[in-house]
Order: C-alpha cells, then sequence, then structure tokens
C-alpha cells in the first residue's frame, strides 16, 4: 500500500467541472493540453481538481487520469514503463492556470486523491521541462515523489516523470547534481537512478541522487 505523507499545509481541492478546466487550458502553451480534442479526451477518463479563489473561481488545476486512459500522455507513460495493463494507477498532469504560486500546494493535495484512485498501483506525476517548473519539480520530491526520468513523451516536449515512493529514506548516500546539469541529470536516471530530493546550491537547485 502507498503510504501518504502526513497532511500539512495542503491545498484544500475542489473538483471543478469540464468546462471550467477547458476555460483554464485554452490560456495554456503546454503540449501536454493540445489539441483540443487531447483535452476533452481527458476530462473524458479523469478528474479534473483546482484550487479555487473565495468567489470559487479555480485559479490552478490539475487532472487525475487513469494510468490505463485513451489519451496521448497517459499511452506515452504505459509505453515508457512497458506497463502490461494489468495493474492500475494514476497520473498527475501539469498544473496549469493564472497563480503558479499555488502549483506546489494544488499538487500536494492532488497526490492524496491519487492514492484513493490508484486503486493499489503506482502513482506518477508528468511536469514539462520549462523554465518555471523548478519550484513544482522540488515540492513533488518532497511529498515524496521521485525523479525517474527526463525525456520525451510521445510528441510531447521533454518531460519530468516522478514516480510516488513514499517518506523513506534512500538506502544508500545519494550524490548531488545541479538540476541545472540537465544531461548529467537524464544520463544518471537512464542507468536506473533516481532522484529522491532537492536542496539549494551555488549552483540553484541541486537534486540527491541514488541508485534504486
Amino acid at each position: 500500500p502507498m503510504t501518504i505523507l502526513p497532511e500539512k499545509n495542503s491545498a484544500r481541492l475542489r473538483r471543478i467541472r469540464a468546462e471550467q478546466f477547458c476555460l483554464l487550458a485554452q490560456r495554456e502553451a503546454s503540449s501536454v493540453y493540445r489539441p483540443h480534442s487531447e483535452v476533452l479526451r481527458m476530462l473524458a477518463a479523469g478528474e479534473a481538481w483546482a484550487v479555487c479563489e473565495h468567489r470559487s473561481e479555480p485559479v490552478e488545476a490539475l487532472l487525475t487520469l487513469p494510468l490505463n486512459a485513451d489519451t496521448a500522455c497517459a499511452a506515452a507513460l504505459r509505453e515508457y514503463l512497458c506497463w502490461d495493463g494489468t495493474q492500475q494507477g494514476c497520473i498527475l498532469t501539469p498544473p496549469i492556470g493564472s497563480a503558479p504560486q499555488q502549483a506546489p500546494a494544488l499538487a500536494a493535495a492532488a497526490v492524496r486523491r491519487a492514492a484513493k484512485l490508484c486503486g493499489g498501483g503506482p502513482v506518477w506525476a508528468v511536469l514539462e521541462c520549462t523554465a518555471g517548473s523548478e519550484p513544482l519539480a522540488t515540492a513533488y520530491l518532497k511529498q515524496g515523489f521521485a525523479l525517474r526520468a527526463i525525456r520525451p513523451l510521445d510528441s510531447l516536449s521533454p518531460c519530468y516523470l516522478f514516480g510516488f515512493e513514499g517518506a523513506d529514506a534512500p538506502a544508500v548516500e545519494p550524490i548531488w547534481v545541479p538540476l541545472g546539469e540537465m544531461g548529467r541529470v537524464a544520463a544518471l536516471l537512464a542507468r536506473g537512478w533516481a532522484a529522491v530530493d532537492s536542496r539549494p546550491s551555488p549552483q540553484g537547485t541541486a537534486l540527491a541522487l541514488c541508485p534504486v
């Protein structure tokens, strides 16, 4: 069973309607949410959750998708995992909206919902590699996710792929590599390593990497 970190300072999620999520997606440049027909397939298969303002207007949202969803993102992740279709699972899509400062809190709360939807299977989070994604990438690590790969998913831009590992400390002493050294980080991940933590460094955010 999944071990979820204690609920602390988590955002209060509210499930939102498909049309509310579509309005946010219209202003989103992420290739995960293109074309519009792909967004509709995601909404048909999954759930849209958001942090809302006092007037109940969603300002930051994401989707929880079954791993077996008929969407490009889920299909590409299944191919990466060599998924045989015998287990359930859940995917968190990249947060979108006008309040990126809320994205870490949204993701922290959404993982609790994903734990209820995954049917005992794995929970994965997908995050496109952009200049603004670093704070959320470190937030996922703090929530018990491990960065397992940096790679494109199908026709999508290069993405961080996070698998939920829980709150256990790594079994071996990690090495610390600046996140800015993307090639070195990606090479270690491709060898079966994972990033399990982060900390500030003179070179920017550094990742704790260890073999898994």
